[in-house]
This record gives C-alpha cells, sequence and structure tokens, in this order.
C-alpha cells in the first residue's frame, strides 16, 4: 500500500470520527449514562449490594416471622450504619451462621444490645427476634450456639420500605435468564439511542441559530425583565383575586372548592365515627405470656409474649408504636420497642419479648408488664402516652 492511500484511509477514518462525533449530543448521553447508572445500582443493591446499600426482600410466606407487621414481597432498603445506631425495635438483616441457614439472610427486630469491652473500644452484639406470634418463643440463634450477633454479621438496618414490590425481585432471581435478556435489552437500547443518525438535527441547528439571532434582537437589561416578570405578576394576580369574587363562575369555582375541603375536614370524621364498632376502644386489651416458665439464656432471661391489639373498625385510628417495660418490685429491669414503616390497621396480635439479665431477674417474684403507646389519628392530633400493664404470678413450683 502506497503512502497516498495510507494517508486517504486515515482521512477517511478521521472524517468518519468527527461526523460520527458531531452526530452525538452530549446531553443525551449524559442522561443515559446517568439513566444507566441507576439502572445498575438498583440492580446491584438486589443483587448484592453499594454504597453500603443494598435492597432485601422476605422471601418466605404467607405468615413469615415478621407478620404481621412485614410480609412476603415487602422489600427493604438497607444501611450498613455504625453499632451505636442500631436501637432496640429496630428491624436489621443479619447473615445467618447456623449450619441449617448458614449464608442465609435474616430479617428480625432487635430486642437486646450487649456491649463488650475488649480492650481498644466497645463490641456491639444483638439478640433479635421475629414480630410473629405463633414462632417467637425464642431468640434467634446466631451460629447453634449463641445468640449475640456480631456487629460484622450485621448487614445494615432497614431504612426503607416499599410494599410487595420484593415479587418482582424474587421473580428476576428464580429467573436468571431474564436478568440476562432485561439487562442486554437496556444496552442495546442506550446503544440505539446514542448511536442513532438525528435526521432532523441539521434542521433543528438552523432553526436553533435563527431563534438566537431573534433572541439577541429583542434582548434587554436584566433588571428590566425582571421588574416587568413581577409587574405582570402582580397585574395578574391582582385580575384572579378580583375575578375570583366578582365573576359568577370564578365564586362558583371557589364555593365548590371550599364545599369539598370542609366535607373532607368535617364529615370523613363523622362517617368514620358512624362505621366503629360500637362498645369497643382501639387500643392494647391484653398481653399473654407465651409460656408460664422463663427461658435462661446465656446469663440472660428470655420472656416472649403475645399483644393482643383490639380495633374499632375506623379508618381514623391506627397503631403508630409502642415501648415495653418488664418491672419487678417497682424496678424497670427491661425495655423493647415495637414501630413500623406503615401503621397498623385492624385487630392485630403481635409477638413482644424482653430480654432480662439473669442476676437482676428474680423468678420468684411477680413479673409486671407495662407497655406505653400512640395511636395516630389521622384526623385530629395523636392520642401519646396511653399505658397498658398486666401483672403475671411467678410460676408455681
Amino acid at each position: 500500500m502506497s503512502s497516498s492511500d495510507d494517508k486517504t484511509l486515515k482521512e477517511k477514518a478521521s472524517t468518519f470520527v468527527k461526523k460520527f462525533v458531531s452526530d452525538i449530543d452530549a446531553k443525551e448521553v449524559a442522561i443515559l449514562i446517568i439513566f444507566g447508572l441507576i439502572i445498575f445500582i438498583i440492580f446491584k443493591m438486589m443483587f448484592g449490594g453499594i454504597f453500603g446499600l443494598s435492597l432485601v426482600v422476605i422471601e418466605n410466606g404467607p405468615h413469615s416471622s415478621m407478620w404481621p407487621t412485614y410480609d412476603k414481597g415487602d422489600m427493604f432498603l438497607i444501611y450498613k450504619c455504625s453499632p451505636e445506631k442500631i436501637e432496640l425495635g429496630d428491624v436489621i438483616v443479619y447473615v445467618s451462621d447456623t449450619s441449617l441457614n448458614r449464608g442465609t439472610l435474616i430479617i428480625h427486630r432487635v430486642i437486646n444490645i450487649t456491649k463488650e469491652d475488649i480492650g481498644n473500644g466497645l463490641e456491639y452484639f444483638f439478640r433479635v427476634s421475629g414480630d410473629n406470634p405463633n414462632s417467637n418463643n425464642y431468640a434467634d440463634s446466631y451460629d447453634g450456639l449463641t445468640s449475640l450477633i456480631p456487629y460484622e454479621a450485621v448487614v445494615g438496618k432497614t431504612v426503607l420500605l416499599i410494599r410487595k414490590i420484593g415479587y418482582l425481585r424474587l421473580w428476576l432471581a428464580d429467573n436468571a435468564a431474564v436478568r440476562y435478556i432485561l439487562l442486554a435489552a437496556v444496552i442495546l437500547l442506550g446503544a440505539y439511542l446514542i448511536l442513532s443518525p438525528d435526521k432532523k438535527k441539521e434542521e433543528e441547528e438552523v432553526a436553533s441559530e435563527k431563534f438566537d439571532e431573534m433572541q439577541q434582537k429583542e434582548k434587554k437589561e436584566f433588571r428590566v425583565r425582571i421588574k416587568e416578570y413581577f409587574v405582570n405578576k402582580w397585574k395578574n394576580t391582582k385580575k384572579w383575586f378580583i375575578e375570583l369574587f366578582t365573576v359568577k363562575k370564578q365564586r362558583i369555582k371557589l364555593i365548590i372548592f371550599c364545599s369539598v375541603i370542609l366535607s373532607l375536614v368535617i364529615f370523613i370524621p363523622v362517617i368514620d365515627n358512624s362505621i366503629r364498632t360500637q362498645g369497643i376502644t382501639t387500643g392494647i386489651d391484653d398481653i399473654s405470656l407465651l409460656s408460664s416458665d422463663y427461658y435462661p439464656l446465656e446469663g440472660m432471661v428470655y420472656v416472649p409474649f403475645t399483644i393482643y391489639f383490639k380495633h374499632d373498625g375506623s379508618w381514623n385510628q391506627v397503631l403508630k408504636y409502642f415501648t415495653t417495660e418488664g418491672i419487678q418490685n417497682g424496678t424497670v429491669l427491661a425495655t423493647s420497642a415495637w414501630w413500623s414503616f406503615y401503621q397498623v390497621e385492624g385487630d392485630r396480635t403481635l409477638g413482644g419479648s424482653l430480654v432480662f439479665v439473669e442476676s437482676e431477674f428474680n423468678s420468684s417474684l411477680a413479673l409486671t408488664i407495662k407497655i406505653t403507646y400512640t395511636i395516630k389519628n389521622r384526623f385530629g392530633p395523636d392520642l401519646i402516652d396511653l399505658e397498658y400493664e398486666e401483672t403475671f404470678l411467678p410460676p408455681i413450683p
């Protein structure tokens, strides 16, 4: 091949590259790249994790170990926070190390936090259990030997709930071929949008140049344009308010709007009150121990119980959260907490538990369980610091 032919090929290649680059819209490419990164991050969170964030789905159910608070298909955004930011009542995800479930992600609620001084700082351990009252008679075993879950095994705590969308994640997890097909489709679509020639680009560029010329001709001082803008806005606002009270059609619109708002404020609570079940007050009305015996647990005493939440059938009132205290001889010896991303409606039976230090707990004394809870009113102020307590006599020897 001669030097002239080589030069011709280089010129053609250079011309092709220049034309290819000129046909690419930088804004479109940037948008597509951002969109692609978002899809990649979502997939990475769903099938792994990135930046300390991951998406975890409850896979078993219906009536999983977290039912009735959460159930199969609920998807959580998980964040790997520092251990001191995990509190009683938080729902965390950890990696089980038992022979039966080794490597499995477990989603349960924190019922106890233990700190141990290892010389160069505190090491955090967590005990967890589910909300299901039918399976809540024990704390999780971490590795078959202990119920203490080290912080290193914690994937993170839940910071966001997306209800039932996790079914899509479960379907994709069971169909690897579909995942690859979707990924290939996204890549091909992006390539097409970036590389496909834009036939109207030249016409748009010509039109854009003409538009720029017109703008330059009509351009005014910045302060003048700002002043005109606010003056016009003020005139239009005054005109709108005047028409609102003087023009019949506008007055009718105003009356209808106010009527709708008043109906929402006045009549919905009235209707809601009419459908309530008479003789029933929304709130916690009973606690029962799952067993008359207490469970010793590595220097701790585990007391599981069931909480019964009654609901009067109205739409207005829902259970928001509660704290539980275990009391002996007037001294609070253990506490726990419960809350949910969405509020609980209707009658509910929830599993609860308290973890006592064994040296402080006296099984021969009566145990009082006190619950302080909040009822959220969708219309009106919340009912806070409501209390229910029940005292249980010691087991008969």
